[in-house]
């Protein structure tokens, strides 16, 4: 009867103490997933080929981490030979490291902010969103009334823009060519059909 009482004591206090940790679990997930924490949070991808053949990965705060892992502000991200690595961060932009790359990265409602100690990195960023990233040369900003894409090195002090625009309009020239020529081809074709409408024969 005695260890019958033990027995269902210890399943209850079991039972007991999985229901607390499944609670507790679900509270965080639930705190973690609220609007005001979704902004703070990024999304690593990683790309490249590797030695051995495995996954690509990339090192988050000295720990090995492929694609899918979540990025939170404050973090470190290295990226080794070969590998290139894109911290996606919602409705801010994202940030894209080159190979051989060392950034520590931060951000929140309207910033995006961070260090970059070696490599280079591609920063594109949303309408109203400052960024700051420290090199080794000095302090390279953007403007934040625009959106805009730029490439920042760890030994220069200024960003390169992306010039976007050049390539479309490099894009749409033959398209305007060939638009032009068809064109022209169909006014010919319509001139030579009325000309042939004004030919009478001589015969009745």
């Amino acid at each position: 009867m005695r260890k019958n009482f033990c027995t269902l004591w210890i399943r209850n206090f079991t039972a007991a103490c999985l229901a607390m940790v499944i609670f507790t679990t679900s509270s965080m997930i639930a705190l973690a997933a609220t609007p005001e924490n979704k902004s703070l949070m990024g999304e690593i991808t990683v790309s490249g080929q590797t030695i051995n053949g495995n996954a690509p990965s990339v090192m988050l705060n000295g720990e090995p981490v492929m694609t899918g892992r979540t990025f939170f502000s404050a973090g470190t991200i290295a990226t080794p030979e070969n590998i290139n690595s894109t911290v996606r961060i919602g409705k801010l932009g994202y940030v894209t490291l080159t190979p051989n790359t060392n950034l520590n990265l931060s951000f929140n409602e309207n910033t995006i902010s961070g260090t970059l100690s070696a490599g280079q990195i591609k920063v594109s960023n949303a309408e109203g969103v400052n960024v700051s990233i420290q090199t080794n040369a000095g302090l390279v900003t953007n403007e934040s009334t625009l959106a805009s894409n730029f490439t920042v090195n760890a030994e220069k002090a200024a960003r390169q823009d992306d010039d976007d625009d050049a390539d479309g309009n490099s894009a749409l020239g033959p398209i305007l060519v060939f638009s032009g020529i068809v064109a022209a081809a169909i006014i010919i074709v319509l001139v030579t059909r009325d000309d042939d409408d004004l030919i009478v024969s001589p015969v009745r």
